[in-house]
């Protein structure tokens, strides 16, 4: 199934979105979360949106530092 997944990239905040082909929305957001990193971007998934414009439920068991990225270092 296709689906199109939208977010931010968590370092700029700049738009991101793709549309995935996956068998379920959980693995379109993982599919997107790696293929945002392999062009630099940190994605924050926003939302995976299914055939007929249905927004899907994604996140049950992506654990949430894959939705943000890698953790990002504070500042002192």
């Amino acid at each position: 199934m296709i689906y199109l997944v939208a977010g931010l990239d968590h370092n700029t905040f700049s738009r991101w979105h793709d549309h995935v082909a996956a068998t379920d929305p959980t693995g379109a957001a993982r599919d997107a979360i790696a293929r945002a990193a392999r062009q630099g971007i940190e994605l924050v998934v926003a939302a995976v949106i299914g055939p007929y414009g249905s927004v899907e439920p994604f996140v049950a068991d992506v654990p949430p530092i894959a939705r943000a990225g890698r953790p990002r270092a504070h500042a002192a």
